[in-house]
């Protein structure tokens, strides 16, 4: 055998794994707070992925199952040999206008008003008929010229009737009330009577531009209602492309969009804003390389509980203060007789008093003089209270 295989030690293969276990939780303990803020962020954003459905829940979209989506509209016209197309940019829908070559239906919801007038300008005459729901100003202005806002129509049961020759509403007969007014060359579902004011369907003469009022018509809880199924599937219906388009915040033209905040910022602040970055990795580099890891080190000096009691009495009794410790070592035997006469933390001093006396087998006066009574009267009345409380302890300890 080799002089160095000599000199091993035989225990030093067993002591590393302890070893190496307890570097291990040393280094755990160091970094545990970095631990626990990286599983929460974990567990937000996985609490965040799972709580997107990725079904579209946008009112009036196409794909929208729920009440206020157009899911039923857009399956019944699928269903009848028209191609609903849904695109999802403002690019997407005029790509698809252009390539229909004017043989195809817009249909355009924008209640938040995300297209621009250069945007609606450019939309306009792409498709053969142009419907809108519940267009604004703008929409009106460049897409239906001849047509007019003309304010809010009141909701009621009994429905609004055609009240006009055109063919669509005609065949609908009454449609349910409710949503905005428009007046135009055709107006339809007046809100009077006597049919000659505004009303929730407008047109031009030739029918290529048709306005909605009510765009609930659509949605998928009201579509059956009345007549709503039949004006909504003949208004959209008429071409074989419809292109569903409704605009996203993402559609609002670059100009109009709000400022990206850094453009706002002189073009010196980008490069100290990089300077400072590598100044602050560097400082933290060198100050964690001078300070170095923490090291627990042992205590000098293991003080024994009995030394600390009798420390803390000579204090008591240097002070002259009887009183104090009087109470400290009252309170003190209270809790443990609490404890031990398995009572809540929130008991009174009369129910352990009567707990201690009825486990002790001692009268209740006894008991309640020696936990609440007067004050020992000199250092000897006190010695001898102390070991009365004590043996009392003992007492109520081994019932």
């Amino acid at each position: 055998m080799s002089p160095a295989h000599a000199g091993a030690d035989p225990a030093a293969g067993p002591q590393r794994g302890p070893a190496l276990r307890e570097n291990v939780r040393t280094k755990l303990r160091a970094w545990r707070l970095w631990i626990i803020l990286a599983l929460v962020l974990c567990l937000v954003v996985l609490l965040a992925v799972l709580g997107q459905s990725g079904d579209d829940d946008a009112a009036l979209s196409p794909a929208n199952p729920a009440p206020a989506g157009a899911m039923a509209a857009a399956t019944i016209l699928g269903e009848h040999g028209v191609d609903v197309q849904a695109p999802d940019s403002y690019q997407e829908a005029l790509a698809i206008l252009e390539d229909r070559g004017g043989q195809s239906t817009l249909f355009l919801y924008d209640p938040n008003g995300f297209l621009g007038a250069d945007q609606l300008a450019e939309l306009n005459g792409l498709a053969r008929r142009q419907v809108l729901a519940e267009p604004g100003f703008a929409q009106l202005t460049e897409l239906a010229r001849e047509i007019r806002s003309a304010g809010v129509l009141p909701e009621q049961d009994a429905g609004l009737e055609a009240e006009c020759s055109a063919a669509d509403p005609s065949a609908a007969r009454s449609i349910d009330a409710g949503g905005l007014a428009y007046r135009g060359p055709v107006t339809c579902f007046p809100a009077s009577d006597r049919g000659n004011g505004p009303g929730s369907y407008a047109a031009n003469d030739d029918g290529s531009v048709i306005v909605l009022g009510n765009s609930g018509l659509l949605a998928n809880e009201s579509l059956a209602g009345r007549g709503n199924a039949a004006l909504a599937l003949r208004t959209l219906g008429s071409t074989q492309t419809l292109v569903w388009f409704l605009p996203t915040a993402s559609d609002i033209p670059q100009a109009e969009a709000p400022a990206d905040f850094r453009t706002l910022l002189p073009p010196w602040v980008d490069p100290l804003l990089l300077w400072l970055l590598v100044v602050a990795a560097l400082a933290m580099l060198w100050r964690g390389r001078r300070l170095g890891p923490l090291a627990a080190e042992p205590l000098p000096v293991v003080v024994r509980s009995a030394e600390t009691a009798e420390g803390r009495a000579r204090l008591y009794q240097n002070a002259r203060a009887t009183d104090r410790a009087v109470q400290t070592l009252r309170a003190a035997a209270l809790t443990r007789l609490a404890v031990r006469l398995r009572l809540g933390p929130g008991s009174s001093t009369d129910t352990v008093v009567r707990a201690a006396a009825a486990a002790a087998g001692r009268p209740k006066g006894e008991v309640e003089e020696l936990l609440t009574g007067a004050l020992p009267a000199g250092d000897a009345a006190f010695v001898q209270w102390s070991q009365d409380l004590q043996v009392l302890e003992e007492e109520v300890t081994a019932s």
